[in-house]
């Protein structure tokens, strides 16, 4: 059983604090702002997040095949909640900090509203912590490119 992760919605802030500076010799009085982050291109994202999702996806399986061999449902609980969502979380939270490309913030919403209900759903019935999990988030991830993001769903 592999796990996805999902994309962020737009990160908010981006550009610094907002907050302009004036300086002192050549260009003196000159007012600057801080320069704004070019968000990604899609082709760029999809190849950044499905390195992230390739090189993640080792530790996700071991943590699914443990959880599989758990018979005890407080075993898999804590399984679920102490490795199994953490290490979904962290996948996502490098797939965040690449940005969202122009034009996929409809369908980075989507698949960020699938992954929280996925992450939901298996917080409160480890029994369902497999690749079918990740179903309907994987069918909006792979259509869009993410192809290493929940591979097996």
């Amino acid at each position: 059983m592999l796990t996805g992760t999902t994309l962020a919605v737009i990160v908010g802030g981006c550009g610094g604090s907002g907050k302009s500076a004036t300086g002192t010799g050549a260009g003196a009085g000159q007012t600057t702002t801080p320069a704004a982050v070019a968000e990604p291109t899609k082709a760029q994202f999809v190849a950044k997040a499905n390195a992230i999702c390739e090189a993640t996806n080792g530790p996700l399986t071991a943590t699914a095949l443990k959880l599989a061999t758990q018979h005890s449902p407080s075993a898999a609980a804590h399984i679920v909640s102490a490795t199994f969502v953490p290490e979904i979380k962290a996948q996502l939270g490098r797939i965040q900090a690449l940005g969202t490309p122009v034009g996929g913030e409809a369908t980075i919403a989507t698949m960020d509203q699938l992954l929280a209900g996925d992450i939901t759903k298996i917080t409160k019935n480890p029994s369902l912590a497999g690749a079918a999990a990740f179903h309907d988030f994987a069918q909006v991830a792979h259509h869009y490119g993410l192809t290493a993001c929940a591979p097996l769903s």
